[in-house]
């Protein structure tokens, strides 16, 4: 089964993502071929609100799978992106959800949020109630670069029992942030506090390329393949479709266990073991 990715800066000249069109076709393309099936395109919503429209959002993204359609190879499936929006936790944020400017994953109840990269301010907490009391569910995104998250693993686990989820990073899996975010990544993933894996694509090369083969491998052994297809396939699927992952997170893996240690980037898998999804 495809992997779904939940998390793309993939449509042209909107935010950081791809400059151009041509681009952004290339690297659905380079997408499908790691074997991705679905892209949410999920541009930040104040750089829409600045330098773009939602009509031209709605229409970037009309063009981008047309594009897509008609380029496919002969028999091979054809990718698809679906809208979405990146949105930083502000104290305005529900209201401006409840105008209609942010766009939720797919228009599912999901709402993925930008999780800061350093504090987590005294608000946080409000607004996430306030959105949950809207029946919307907060996805904060990248939340083993955050410092204090990423100390503080009991936090994380309160905000789950309280109805948040969190996805990381490709990147982070496979240390292209440093070895900080990479060992709260694969934590997190070990200890079943990540709802998902995503890649965050901005560009085609550098630290958030697009593709989720190499992470997807990583995670294979750092836990194993079943958990992997769980982060990267079933339930970024289940989320679009308006779905929450549920289950049970790993008390008994206290914060101080032993850390995985990876193997370096370029080890091969060992012979033998191929995954069904790859």
């Amino acid at each position: 089964m495809p992997f779904t990715d939940l998390m793309t800066h993939i449509l042209p000249g909107v935010d950081d993502g791809p400059p151009s069109m041509d681009m952004s076709v290339h690297m659905a393309q380079i997408a499908a071929a790691e074997g991705a099936g679905t892209l949410v395109s999920t541009p930040h919503l104040s750089d829409v609100m600045l330098n773009s429209s939602l009509d031209n959002v709605r229409q970037l993204l009309a063009d981008l799978n047309s594009r897509l359609r008609r380029e496919a190879v002969d028999g091979s499936p054809i990718i698809r992106v679906v809208p979405g929006m990146e949105n930083r936790i502000t104290p305005e944020l529900p209201d401006k959800i409840e105008a209609g400017s942010p766009l939720t994953l797919n228009g599912s109840r999901f709402v993925l949020l930008s999780t800061p990269f350093t504090t987590m301010p005294a608000f946080v907490q409000d607004v996430l109630a306030r959105l949950r009391m809207k029946r919307l569910v907060p996805i904060l995104a990248r939340p083993e670069r955050n410092e204090v998250l990423r100390r503080d693993f009991g936090r994380m686990r309160e905000m789950i029992e309280d109805g948040s989820l969190f996805v990381v990073t490709a990147g982070s899996i496979t240390g292209s942030f440093g070895k900080d975010a990479q060992r709260a990544a694969l934590r997190m993933v070990q200890q079943k506090l990540a709802h998902a894996v995503v890649s965050d694509m901005h560009v085609l090369e550098g630290s958030r390329p697009p593709g989720l083969r190499r992470a997807f491998r990583w995670v294979e052994r750092a836990t194993d393949e079943a958990t992997a297809i769980r982060l990267m396939q079933d339930q970024p699927r289940m989320i679009l479709q308006g779905h929450s992952p549920e289950y049970e997170m790993d008390e008994a893996q206290s914060d101080k266990r032993p850390w995985w240690r990876p193997p370096k980037p370029n080890l091969p898998r060992r012979k033998g073991r191929q995954s069904a999804s790859l």
